[in-house]
Formats: structure tokens, C-alpha cells, sequence
């Protein structure tokens, strides 16, 4: 459900009574903020974001503090319900959605989302997971600095090594953007300047993860929450069957909260993290028309001697990773 400013009071509250209960001596937990861009059933768009929030929200590792919703797979105010609707049916009890910027440009103006993330933060230390552009957490750090030393760490779906092209079976020549950190990469350089942790969950380890038609078989047959999953994947893997003549599609953001849930198991160094500008290897040269255009790229790299920060970046997903994550989406 969206909460507007009158409710935040009432929200921070809430935060705090979480705080005390997870410090009563039960196991402790993850406690998270989930900053996301969900798209779950618009026309080809995708479906990674549902996919992720189903799985949080079947994860007992974590305790989920609140949900943003941030411009991106598509429309701010086409996301915002999305989230709000996944959250109500199987979101754990009193999880609150809130709307954050619908664009880029709106970056650093305060929103009901960066009041709330803010509001979370004053209450406790939250590991945030940035699903979709990083506008949001960045306005937040824009207009709160001090509270950068209250975020344990930023994962976000972002980055590459140099000269690392993403692309998908052998029908996709075009290649991929690297499309979280494009829509906003000033929102990027304003993390890097944080000093936050971050670590990144990118192309390169999602890429190695296929969910296929059988394991939509296995969803559309299970509890609710799985079959709400099905029917939107499978319009999504025929796109991708129909673009990239591949017979699976990559489940981008699950790879983010797979880490968060359980870090054992994934390929992860830390890396000199900075942004560059080059050539746009996503530009087709040679067509009639078409100039070569140049833009900026979220980089990791040991020769990187003079970059401002580093980052986590991660490579290689466990073995067992769809296995698990298919199960978690089942329960």
C-alpha cells in the first residue's frame, strides 16, 4: 500500500517496535530495504523483479523493513501498483510499498520513498537492495549524508569488466544495456562517492542462470505466489525465444537477493570500481544514418590504480542456485 508523509510517523514507529522484536534473542536476520523497479505482467517487460520479491518475500534469512518502487522496467506509476499488489498478497504482514522518483531528472527531490528509506535508516543499520536504477538510494544520500554510515551495504544489479559486452544466444548481435546503471548513472557516481559498500550483482552472473519452460511447468502448478509468476514468464520467454532464439531467460534480480539470503557459494572479489565514457557498444556502426555514440560505463577492474572506491563485484553463482531458488518460490 503507498503511505504519503502524514503516515511516516506512524511508519518509523513500526521500524522501531521491528527493531526491538529482532533483538529479543531470536536468530538473527538480514534486515533489508528492497528499493525495485517491478514490471510483473506488462506487456514485454520483464519479470525478474516479481521473481525477486517472491523470493524475499520466502526467505526466512531476511527481515524486509520496506519496498520502494523507482522508474525503470516501466512507468513509476505503472511499478507502484505492481509492487503494492505482490506485497499485499504475499508480502509478510504490515509491509508497506512506497513511490519514489519517476525519473532520472527527479533525482534529489525528496519523495515518499527517500523519507521512508531515511526514516528506516535513523531506526537501524538495513542492507539495501537496489533492483532497478539507483535514483532513489541516491536521493536519499544526496539529502542525508550522515546517514551513508547507517547502510551496510548497497547490492545492486549493475556494472562490468572492461570491454565485456552483454549479449544473449547467438541472435542478439545488438547486445544488451547495462540497464539499471544507464537509465541513471549519475545516481551511480553519487554511491561510489558515498563510500557505502556495494557490491554488484551484474550481467556477467545472471547470464549463467536459465529458467526454462519446465521450471515454469513446476510454478504454475505450485501455491499462489508461484503461479502468479507463470503465466507473465512465459509470455517473457517467448520474447526471448522469438529476439534470441534461446529457450530460457535469465533471472537478473533474483541473483541480488540470492546473495543477500545466502552469500556461501558465489564468486565474489572486490574490484576497483569507477565510470567511464566510450564508444556505445550497444550502437549498431556501419548503419545508414547511425553515428557511433559515446556513454558512460559502470567499470571494475585491478588496473583500475587511481579509482575512487571498490566494489564487490560477483561472477559466479553456486551450483545450486536455480535449484534453491525454484524451491524458495514453491514454498
Amino acid at each position: 500500500m503507498l503511505v504519503t508523509t502524514r503516515g511516516l510517523v506512524a511508519v518509523a514507529i513500526m521500524f522501531a517496535t521491528a527493531a526491538l522484536a529482532s533483538s529479543s534473542g531470536a536468530p538473527t536476520r538480514v534486515r533489508v530495504w528492497i528499493d525495485t523497479d517491478p514490471a510483473l505482467g506488462e506487456p514485454e517487460r520483464d519479470v525478474d523483479d516479481g521473481f525477486a520479491l517472491v523470493q524475499a518475500f520466502r526467505s526466512p534469512e531476511l527481515e524486509i523493513r520496506g519496498i520502494s518502487v523507482v522508474f525503470g522496467n516501466t512507468p513509476l506509476d505503472r511499478g507502484l501498483p505492481i509492487a503494492q499488489r505482490l506485497a499485499r498478497q504475499f508480502g509478510p504482514p504490515a509491509l508497506r510499498v512506497f513511490g519514489g522518483s519517476p525519473s532520472a531528472d527527479s533525482r534529489g527531490a525528496e519523495t515518499d520513498a527517500s523519507r521512508a528509506l531515511a526514516a528506516a535508516l535513523r531506526v537501524e543499520p538495513l542492507t539495501i537492495l537496489a533492483l532497478g536504477p539507483a535514483t532513489n538510494v541516491a536521493t536519499v544520500l544526496e539529502r542525508h549524508p550522515a546517514l551513508a554510515r547507517r547502510i551496510v551495504r548497497i547490492v545492486s544489479v549493475a556494472g562490468r569488466r572492461p570491454g565485456q559486452r552483454f549479449t544473449t544466444g547467438t541472435a542478439n548481435l545488438k547486445g544488451h544495456r547495462d540497464f539499471n546503471f544507464e537509465l541513471d548513472p549519475e545516481a551511480f557516481r553519487v554511491l561510489i562517492r558515498s563510500k557505502v559498500p556495494l557490491v554488484l550483482a551484474p550481467f556477467e552472473i545472471s547470464s549463467s542462470v536459465w529458467i526454462e519452460s519446465p521450471d515454469l511447468d513446476r510454478l504454475a502448478s505450485g501455491p499462489p505466489a508461484a503461479r502468479v509468476l507463470a503465466t507473465p514468464a512465459r509470455h517473457w520467454l517467448e520474447l526471448w525465444r522469438r529476439l534470441f532464439a534461446v529457450n530460457g531467460f535469465n533471472p537478473f534480480d533474483a541473483l541480488a537477493v540470492g546473495y543477500v539470503v545466502s552469500p556461501a557459494g558465489f564468486e565474489c572479489e572486490s574490484l576497483p570500481i569507477e565510470i567511464q565514457t566510450l564508444l556505445d557498444d550497444v550502437t549498431e556502426p556501419g548503419m545508414q544514418g547511425t553515428t557511433v555514440q559515446r556513454k558512460p560505463y559502470l567499470l571494475v577492474s585491478e588496473s583500475f590504480t587511481s579509482a575512487p572506491a571498490r566494489a564487490l563485484y560477483c561472477s559466479k553463482a553456486p551450483p545450486d542456485f536455480k535449484r534453491e531458488l525454484l524451491e524458495r518460490l514453491l514454498r
